[in-house]
């Protein structure tokens, strides 16, 4: 954990940023590791590849919900004007 925050600061991210981004995966790992140690297999893609389907999000254990929005991850979350900036995107309004 200790390591993780480092090399966020290093990215320069603020304690607040990493906990707005990333709050759900680091406080995932306060309960230890995933079991596979980072090696999964893929069974989404295997699946998709058996269900004959072009679309992962056919067969994906945790999809976005009808608000589009990941349940677990909470994504998609607000983007820093900065970053939007550095791709010259601009968020409108619906008219």
């Amino acid at each position: 954990n200790d390591l993780q925050k480092k090399i966020f600061k290093i990215l320069g991210l603020s304690d607040e940023d990493i906990q707005n981004k990333l709050g759900f995966f680091v406080d995932a790992f306060q309960y230890g590791t995933p079991p596979h140690g980072g090696l999964a297999l893929g069974f989404d893609r295997v699946a998709m590849i058996l269900a004959e389907t072009d679309s992962i999000r056919d067969v994906i254990a945790f999809p976005k919900n009808a608000a589009a929005k990941c349940p677990m991850s909470k994504a998609p979350t607000p983007v820093d004007p900065k970053q939007l900036d550095e791709l010259h995107i601009a968020v409108t309004e619906k008219e």
